[in-house]
């Protein structure tokens, strides 16, 4: 018997740092789909990010500047009114459709803004319904496309397209994967001791991951000029979700090394 416990004791050890390897990867693979599903490829999550980023002040300031030439001092598009232009782009986009920008809202308060500031010069009403607005509200269409429908936009469809599946595919294998070892350790009544290797190392992974994910995104901004502080500004807010499931992963790892301890101790 001693013999049988001697000769098998490096094949046992073999299978539990296989099952510990394998459980790291699916960890980690888990963290990824998990952080990406739950941001970037959210368009709750990002509707909110980018409404509440530069690019909605962006918008509306290049908006109202360039309709200063036509004599409208008041603003011509509103706060509210630049939310639902990017709420209905953030939709389109995610739902691989093609950016078309409704701004027949805007248009309508345009020509109403346009005739009371005439208005107040003096301008009789019969020569105001005479005015070619019509140039205006082109400007405004012009204007808000030309900064949101783009070549950058479509790469971006398709970008989330492909990651959407990626990661969907992604979060199955990893969560069957986990599960099975789950059950086998159940078992073998060895779940304390490989999980605990499992959520140290694979946050340690976690946490790499995100450090190198800095230059990675400062890099992506440079390619997409025209939403280089968007972008900066929405993945400082990823990188503090991923830091704080990295956390949480480290926090798990500690109470199973903290309840190992306490069982090695008990069985002694």
């Amino acid at each position: 018997m001693e013999y049988r416990k001697q000769t098998n004791q490096p094949h046992n050890a073999s299978k539990h740092w296989l099952t510990t390897l394998l459980g790291v990867l699916a960890s980690v693979v888990l963290f990824i789909c998990a952080l990406a599903q739950t941001t970037v490829l959210n368009e709750q999550y990002m509707t909110n990010e980018i409404i509440s980023s530069s690019v909605s002040s962006q918008i509306k300031s290049d908006v109202n500047s360039s309709l200063s030439s036509y004599g409208i001092d008041t603003n011509v598009i509103n706060d509210q009114q630049t939310r639902k232009i990017l709420k209905q782009v953030i939709h389109q986009v995610y739902e691989g459709k093609n950016v078309h920008i409704s701004v027949d809202n805007i248009i309508n308060d345009n020509e109403s803004k346009l005739s009371e500031t005439l208005s107040g010069y003096g301008v009789p009403s019969s020569v105001i319904s005479q005015l070619p607005s019509g140039s205006i509200n082109d400007q405004i269409s012009s204007i808000i496309n030309s900064r949101l429908n783009n070549d950058e936009i479509q790469e971006l469809e398709t970008g989330i397209k492909i990651a959407r599946v990626s990661t969907l595919i992604g979060l199955v294998i990893s969560v069957v994967i986990l599960l099975l070892i789950v059950i086998r350790n159940l078992f073998s009544r060895t779940i304390i001791r490989d999980f605990r290797w499992i959520t140290l190392i694979g946050g340690g992974i976690a946490a790499e991951i995100l450090i190198m994910t800095k230059p990675v995104v400062q890099s992506y901004a440079q390619d997409f000029a025209s939403f280089a502080n968007v972008i900066q500004e929405i993945s400082t807010n990823i990188l503090k979700i991923g830091w704080q499931m990295v956390m949480v992963d480290i926090v798990v790892a500690v109470i199973l090394f903290i309840i190992s301890f306490f069982l090695r101790r008990r069985r002694s």
